[in-house]
């Protein structure tokens, strides 16, 4: 009987492993044991799995981007940051890279104009949930297709980066000039909202 592990750091996965407890097909059987599975699916994991599960084991992951053009951590705020029109899961084989393995699906949805960093980590959410109940049988059972990934490399985007472009101290004083318009984000309501800078004297 082949084992599979639900690796998860988030309730999304968390969800899914419980899902996967009810509707494993038969000659299959869940653990939590991941050094002892013949199979292991990452939902949202924030680990990077090292060679030795590569290895042994048939590994799959639910990314929240889209691949090749969206990997690493951050994406949802990343494509709002680059203005795309829209975001995505990405369904892909694990190998030694990050997020570099080949895709098995790719769905995609549209960014709206009142969407936020947050409301889009929701959607995905909701997507890869439903994404897991669509592929969990199929991916144990091995009745997947799985194609190398398209077009560009992409980017790489680490937690550091994510840090680093919340500093907006360089815009604020570049936009910085008494009696002009200073620097402003847009709400809801679309109005502007102004951000303050005192110069030191």
């Amino acid at each position: 009987m082949k084992k599979v592990c639900i690796a998860a750091s988030r309730d999304v996965g968390l969800q899914c492993a419980s899902w996967a407890k009810e509707n494993t097909p038969a000659g299959f059987e869940v653990t939590e044991d991941m050094s002892a599975a013949d199979i292991i699916i990452c939902v949202m994991y924030e680990k990077i799995l090292g060679p030795e599960y590569i290895k042994k084991s048939t590994c799959f992951n639910f990314h929240p981007g889209i691949l090749p053009e969206y990997k690493g951590t951050g994406v949802f705020s990343w494509v709002i940051i680059n203005e795309e029109q829209k975001a995505g899961v990405t369904l892909h084989l694990i190998d030694r890279g990050v997020d570099t393995g080949d895709v098995i699906e790719i769905r995609e949805f549209l960014i709206g104009k009142k969407d936020t960093a947050h409301s889009l980590f929701l959607r995905g959410e909701d997507l890869i949930f439903k994404m897991f109940k669509d592929w969990y049988a199929d991916l144990i059972r091995g009745e997947y297709t799985a194609t190398p990934q398209r077009g560009s490399k992409g980017k790489l985007y680490y937690k550091k980066d994510l840090q680093k472009a919340k500093n907006l101290t360089r815009f604020v004083k570049a936009f910085y000039f008494p009696n002009k318009e200073s620097a402003y984000y847009i709400n809801d309501k679309a109005e502007k909202i102004y951000l303050n800078f005192k110069e030191e004297q």
